[in-house]
């Protein structure tokens, strides 16, 4: 039995149904859902096209400066350092940026070595920017600082990088602060920024930096190989997806070009990482990269140190992407399994604490690297922003994850003279604490904060429902426009439809273990259908054939023996009858 909020989208007005004579109904229900108003709009969220909906690079205010600076480098054989965030948005930003300059190198005829990476330790410097990190690089000759998925938040780290000698680019999209860093900045919500689109991944900018580094040296005559910029639409997939960052206007079209890069890729390590995660090139989709490809290559700094990953998409031989690739895939799934230990943990804790507005566990020996992943899921559970941190001695490194219209980051403003570093959006953030007292200040404010902003709101978790649908109404032409509305992520989720009052004619336990359940059902249709519920053989046990359920579900396609058809998989369920009070 559900006991999840559910909460069904307001139906279209008049002049949108109007504007779409020739769609069918569900279909103009999903795209009023997504925001869309206008043909225009719908034109380019159905048929993405990348020689069209991409803007010029050059529109970011200071792309030619960025750029200039960059081949100057290039000319006078300075040292340029590649300085990322340890995920995989951070590392595969790195990856473009660092394979796009030494190719400019080489084409140039410079030192392809003078391009290099650095990548923080998450457990021993954590996030961002560090002073010691920041004066090795420059002692070691480093001249060009260039920072991706970092470095907005540094301006004290770059002043030092400045005062010894070394210039910085700021590649980044976080949370922009009221102290800018003295250095060219490339980020779509800076104070003043010309660029239209203002949702990018840090990869997503990293790559509007090398599309515009490839056009610079092009009018220099030292263009590099045509469609180099279209090969590094398989990075750009990657961590669009693994961000969050919605799917919706520029991203959108960046992520469908992108997975069709990625099911080619040329990337040796990627190949082989899939090869691992038992995935298959040509069928890799937004589900393939947040739920396999991503967690392996953020395993890598969860579990032992990102380098790892930057050598793995780097890789040049076969020998080296299969040995990378299988330690990434170890340390997923060494990730997995500490994981859930300690979400068991933190879940018997919040059980304790009935009726809170927000949840702030500490324990001992639970490691920065999966902190914020238990967080993330346990606010998905629990319909409150949950915070979850590790100690270590006196120190304490968390992760906050939040519920929407809760903004994290606005509480961790109010308590920022308790907190040693912190940073992130409105709905993830990381931080750092030092001391029991500053700790409990900390839990004090945030729980103030959560008290005054979630005052009066029901915080049962929701369940976001695009339309109601009749069991008549399934069908291959439903199939065929759900599949338009691909890739599906954060903004564009995939659709979720209620059915209600269906009649269950049959329920039947699958899988190895029985975990699963398949459930037949009779709607307005004629034809029995059949829905399949993963792992909630359980939650199905009290019902039987003949009784009456509601159901959400996800219409899509089941391939089997070279069979297609329906696929109807199962979201939640209730007993049918009147609609509970929300």
């Amino acid at each position: 039995m559900s006991r999840m909020r559910w909460q069904t989208a307001s139906p279209p007005d008049a002049a949108m149904v109007k504007l779409f004579p020739e769609y069918p109904p569900v279909v103009v229900q999903l795209l009023w859902n997504r925001g869309i108003r206008t043909q225009e709009a719908a034109d380019e969220f159905l048929l993405p096209d990348y020689g069209q909906d991409l803007h010029d690079p050059f529109l970011f205010r200071e792309m030619e400066t960025a750029c200039s600076r960059v081949w100057a480098a290039l000319e006078r054989g300075e040292k340029i350092v590649v300085y990322s965030d340890y995920d995989a948005d951070g590392v595969t930003g790195a990856v473009v940026l660092v394979s796009t300059i030494r190719a400019m190198a080489k084409r140039l005829g410079r030192d392809e070595g003078s391009v290099s990476s650095y990548i923080p330790h998450r457990e021993k410097e954590g996030y961002g920017l560090r002073t010691e990190a920041v004066e090795a690089l420059v002692k070691g000759g480093m001249r060009l600082l260039i920072t991706v998925d970092c470095g907005i938040g540094s301006a004290k780290e770059i002043a030092l990088a400045n005062s010894l000698g070394a210039e910085a680019i700021v590649v980044d999209h976080h949370q922009v602060p009221a102290e800018l860093p003295k250095a060219v900045i490339l980020h779509p919500l800076a104070p003043g920024e010309t660029y239209p689109f203002k949702f990018l991944a840090a990869v997503g900018v990293a790559f509007k930096f090398a599309a515009g580094l490839i056009v610079f040296a092009g009018r220099r005559g030292a263009g590099l190989e045509p469609g180099f910029d279209k090969w590094l639409l398989d990075l750009v997939a990657i961590a669009t997806v693994t961000d969050f960052m919605p799917l919706v206007g520029e991203n959108r079209t960046l992520e469908k070009y992108g997975l069709i890069v990625l099911n080619k890729t040329r990337r040796l390590g990627l190949r082989k990482l899939a090869e691992v995660a038992g995935l298959s090139l040509g069928s890799l989709d937004t589900h393939s990269v947040g739920y396999q490809i991503g967690p392996r290559i953020n395993a890598a700094s969860r579990m032992s140190h990102a380098s790892l990953a930057f050598e793995a998409l780097m890789a040049e031989t076969e020998e080296q992407a299969k040995e990378l690739a299988g330690q990434l895939n170890r340390f997923n799934s060494e990730r997995q399994r500490l994981t859930d230990t300690i979400t068991l943990a933190a879940r018997s804790l919040i059980q304790e604490r009935t009726g809170r507005r927000i949840h702030i566990l500490a324990g001992e020996d639970w490691p920065s690297g999966v902190v914020g992943l238990i967080a993330g899921k346990l606010a998905g559970e629990t319909g409150v922003p949950v915070f979850i941190f590790g100690r270590d001695g006196e120190r304490l490194t968390g992760s906050g994850r939040s519920i929407a219209g809760f903004d994290v980051m606005a509480g961790l403003e109010k308590a920022r003279a308790h907190l040693v570093r912190y940073g992130g959006h409105k709905q993830a953030c990381g931080l750092t604490i030092i001391g029991e007292d500053n700790f409990q200040s900390f839990c004090r404010i945030m729980e103030d904060h959560a008290e005054t902003e979630l005052a009066g709101r029901d915080l049962r978790p929701s369940l976001e429902i695009d339309a109601e649908v009749r069991t008549g109404q399934i069908s291959w032409e439903l199939v065929d426009w759900l599949q338009k509305l691909e890739p599906f992520g954060e903004g564009n989720q995939k659709p979720k439809f209620v059915l209600s009052d269906l009649l269950v004619t049959s329920i039947e336990g699958v899988g190895k273990d029985g975990k699963h359940v398949r459930i037949g059902i009779r709607g307005d249709a004629p034809k029995e259908m059949k829905m399949i519920g993963f792992n909630l053989a359980a939650a199905a046990a009290s019902l039987g054939t003949g009784g009456r359920i509601d159901a959400v579900v996800e219409i899509g396609v089941n391939e089997w023996n070279g069979n297609r058809s329906i696929q109807l998989k199962i979201v939640d369920w209730r007993l049918a009858g009147p609609t509970p009070a929300v």
